[in-house]
């Protein structure tokens, strides 16, 4: 006969190893390392119910969705605590050439619009016939395209 008080360990330890992921620390990675905002409900109920199994499982899911953030739901409020990614300050410019001469530049904002200056007053058909765009990163890198391909 099968030794029952050892699968039945075996089977507490597996759960309470499951509950340690917890609920939203598996199912929202993103939301890792926010420090506040809206509690996601359907997230507190499901960290709730580790309790059937037993006290320790649910505490345990408690525990690491409210210290990792993933408890808190999308919703303006919450708000991260890592710091900035490289990425977020890189500067990328663009320049409009028309006929080989530079017609405008500016830099790309984080809402990936770009704020050119004109220095000549160019109109939209010929922009569109003759008009060349360059993106260049803070890096070096540059793409260049034909405004007729992105209008």
């Amino acid at each position: 006969m099968p030794n029952t008080s050892l699968n039945r360990r075996t089977v507490m330890s597996g759960l309470a190893l499951f509950a340690a992921s917890s609920c939203g620390y598996v199912l929202y990675p993103g939301r890792r390392g926010r420090t506040g905002g809206r509690i996601d409900i359907p997230v507190l109920i499901i960290d709730l119910l580790w309790f059937i199994p037993g006290v320790l499982p649910g505490v345990i899911c408690l525990i690491v969705d409210f210290t990792s953030g993933c408890i808190y739901g999308g919703g303006g409020r919450a708000s991260t605590s890592s710091s900035p990614s490289p990425l977020d300050s890189r500067v990328t410019t663009v320049e409009i050439e028309l006929d080989g001469k530079v017609v405008a530049t500016g830099e790309v904002a984080a809402d990936r619009k770009a704020n050119l200056t004109w220095s000549q007053q160019v109109d939209d058909a010929t922009l569109r016939a003759r008009g060349k765009v360059r993106v260049i990163s803070s890096d070096g890198a540059s793409a260049a395209g034909e405004v007729s391909a992105l209008v």
